[in-house]
């Protein structure tokens, strides 16, 4: 299921960044950065970027699949652990968060200012989750 979600997140990139001549004819879809009309060498940056961060999302989803574990026990568990609970859920949301802002600074430093507004705009999309 890990690989598949790495496989998913980062064939979507490919095809966005692969995308023809055909661009314009969507304005945006998820994950997809058409909508930026970046140049060769900027699809380029994009590519390897998103790849080098491959190790990353894997290290992060297999964690994330043993922490759900231990949350799926401390539900099943007679006493709720409220403590433990959180502590897990807040440790998942700190490493995502900074999975994403890694993600995001990667790409900030490719794009120029008007791509930086647009890219803005579509923000949301880009969580992990």
């Amino acid at each position: 299921m890990k690989i598949l979600k790495i496989f998913l997140i980062l064939s979507s990139l490919f095809f966005v960044l692969n995308a023809d001549d055909d661009k314009h004819k969507y304005k945006h879809s998820y994950k997809n950065l058409d909508y930026l009309d970046l140049n060769d060498s900027q699809v380029k940056a994009i590519k390897k970027a998103l790849l080098d961060l491959k190790k990353d999302y894997k290290d992060f989803y297999e964690y994330k699949d043993e922490q759900e574990d231990i949350l799926e026990d401390i539900i099943e568990a007679d006493n709720f652990n409220e403590e433990l609970y959180y502590k897990i859920i807040m440790d998942l949301r700190t490493k995502a968060a900074k999975l994403e802002v890694k993600r995001i600074k990667k790409i900030h430093e490719i794009l120029d200012k008007k791509q930086k507004k647009e890219f803005a705009d579509y923000l949301e999309e880009w969580k992990i989750e």
